[in-house]
């Protein structure tokens, strides 16, 4: 069949809701119906009933205080199942393995979801550490090191958004004030790592990188290792490997 002849046996609202997933997987923080209808080219009336359908059924989501459309749990799903068979799961688990060969520690993959850091990948090591994330499970962003990173694209008035306060204290060394954590993740803009300092577990410390995905800040990799083990040495070797491991999947995923 030929090119035009295909074009014009195209389902239109088919059409429109794979270009919405489309558009709002490219844009980061999300767009507002406005956006979007200027990116399709298309009159709200056609795609509002669209978009309240997928939000309904949470393959995107609507946020009410910014009036902004993202990508809803449903379709990160529906990637994983791809990433499962062979896809962007198994680049990061290879670069995350030869990590936690280097470092002797635990390292975790996250990603934002609904404003809290949903863990999607996991490499575990020989060496015990407690921790209260596994695969599946969602922290809060303001005290774990891989939220800190994962909101370094962001401005200051989204992360204030995103996170509102009072803070979540799981520890009593969790941050207490905005300002103490836009002051952190300036930190990460500038040094290229984010810190959990005892915040999510007590005895327990994390430091991640955030990883870019056409253009924009989308994971963050951590590692995690108990207090006692974070020497000034381990310190500095965790930091090193992480940059390898963040350049290694950066350079897999650059457009």
């Amino acid at each position: 069949m030929a090119t035009g002849d295909r074009k014009t046996t195209q389902h239109r609202s088919t059409q429109r809701v794979l270009d919405i997933l489309t558009t709002l997987s490219e844009a980061d923080g999300g767009l507002t119906m406005a956006e979007i209808c200027r990116a399709l080219e298309a009159p709200k009336s056609s795609l509002f009933p669209i978009l309240h359908t997928m939000a309904d059924a949470n393959f995107i989501d609507y946020d009410a205080d910014t009036t902004r459309y993202t990508l809803g749990l449903r379709s990160f799903l529906l990637a994983s199942s791809y990433e499962r068979a062979g896809g962007i799961i198994d680049i990061f688990t290879s670069s995350m393995r030869e990590l936690v060969d280097a470092v002797d520690e635990t390292s975790q993959l996250g990603t934002l979801d609904h404003g809290r850091v949903l863990y999607i990948a996991k490499v575990d090591s020989a060496q015990p550490v407690q921790l209260k994330s596994n695969i599946g499970m969602t922290l809060g962003v303001s005290y774990t090191a891989i939220g800190k990173v994962l909101m370094s694209d962001k401005t200051d008035d989204e992360i204030k958004r995103l996170v509102g306060e009072p803070l979540t204290q799981p520890t009593p060394k969790a941050l207490t004030t905005m300002d103490d954590l836009l002051r952190e993740v300036h930190e990460v803009r500038e040094t290229g790592f984010g810190y959990d300092r005892e915040e999510t577990t007590p005895g327990v410390q994390c430091i991640a990188v955030p990883v870019r995905s056409h253009g924009h800040v989308t994971y963050g990799i951590s590692v995690t290792t108990p207090s006692y083990r974070l020497t000034d040495e381990k310190a500095a070797l965790i930091k090193s490997e992480l940059t390898k491991a963040k350049e290694r999947v950066e350079r897999v995923l650059a457009p």
